[in-house]
């Protein structure tokens, strides 16, 4: 599928999960709404992170399509051999336009995809706090923040912020898609 299409469906998707919370009732529901909804916000917004960011630092995408998590790398075995029957969604990656691009803006590109799925946890969780009860936003601010204790121990090891060290670095081996 042509990226732009992908980034656009997956925004989208985003876009409508957050209308229909307007017309979830309130209670118990609600909050194992927002829970889901703060767990595929960090998803949705991932690759259209690293398509944007990318796209502005002159870094071209080829295609979006299913593959792997390089993350499964970095898990227990009895984690990883789960989390590699998960299929993700990839978006491939121009390499000339990658290498052209340089250290800084290739470690730029790859480590957009992180903060941009950390941030989409932490918004949800903000924007929970002024209305929800005490639980939902406990539960709220503890997936935030448990999202973002995954990234710091996983992502350097086999994720995006390995890349962009890589990358920074100046180590000739590319990768050859942006994953989640």
């Amino acid at each position: 599928m042509k990226p732009s299409l992908g980034v656009t469906a997956e925004l989208f998707a985003l876009l409508v999960l957050s209308w229909l919370s307007l017309l979830i009732p309130g209670g118990a529901i609600y909050a194992l709404y927002v829970l889901i909804v703060e767990f595929l916000a960090t998803y949705l917004v991932h690759c259209p992170a690293h398509y944007v960011v990318g796209t502005m630092l002159g870094i071209r995408f080829r295609a979006m399509r299913f593959g792997r998590t390089t993350l499964a790398e970095a898990l227990p075995p009895r984690f990883s051999r789960v989390a590699r029957l998960i299929p993700i969604i990839t978006l491939a990656t121009d390499r000339s336009s990658l290498s052209r691009a340089g250290g800084r803006r290739a470690a730029a590109m790859f480590s957009s995809g992180t903060v941009a799925s950390v941030l989409a946890a932490f918004a949800v969780a903000a924007s929970v706090t002024p209305s929800g009860s005490a639980y939902l936003v406990i539960a709220a601010w503890a997936v935030a923040i448990g999202y973002l204790a995954f990234d710091a121990v996983f992502s350097p090891r086999s994720g995006d912020i390995s890349r962009a060290r890589k990358v920074r670095a100046g180590s000739t081996a590319e990768p050859r898609h942006v994953q989640k």
